[in-house]
């Protein structure tokens, strides 16, 4: 299970930083839509932003496993709160989302803000994971 938790922090660093192209997309999408003569709605930024929004429910998914698999392979309590750590950022990632696109924009702002939390302590999770065996690992 430690083998595991090493590739899952690997799997879930990779997918943010596609989540984090797709939301450079949705933007440029839509300048490209204005640039282009066409009217830009709130849904033609929408449809930009899709796969964005895919791509986050799947790094909730993955972030899931992660604190299930940090708990089932014992890999210690460091790696159990850096991995619920990233779950709670992640539903707040949600949220914050979910509010930026309805009637509360500093929720846009707070989104981009949290984005920058996730992408740090995902991708130290993942060097850690594969370069350090933490001192406060449950023998086996």
């Amino acid at each position: 299970m430690r083998e595991a938790f090493k590739y899952l922090t690997s799997i879930l660093f990779l997918v943010i930083v596609v989540q984090v192209g797709f939301a450079g997309y949705g933007a440029f999408n839509a300048i490209d839509k204005a640039d282009n003569g066409k009217t830009v709605t709130k849904k033609t930024i929408e449809n930009g932003f899709d796969p964005h929004g895919a791509i986050g429910m799947i790094v909730i998914g993955v972030l899931v496993l992660l604190v299930a698999t940090a708990l089932a392979g014992r890999v210690g309590p460091t790696y159990v709160k850096a991995s619920v750590g990233l779950l709670a950022l992640g539903l707040l990632q949600w949220l914050f989302g979910y509010l930026g696109t309805k009637s509360a924009p500093i929720g846009g702002f707070l989104h981009g803000i949290n984005a920058l939390a996730i992408y740090a302590g995902a991708a130290l999770l993942a060097h850690r994971a594969w370069t350090q065996r933490p001192a406060d690992t449950v023998a086996t």
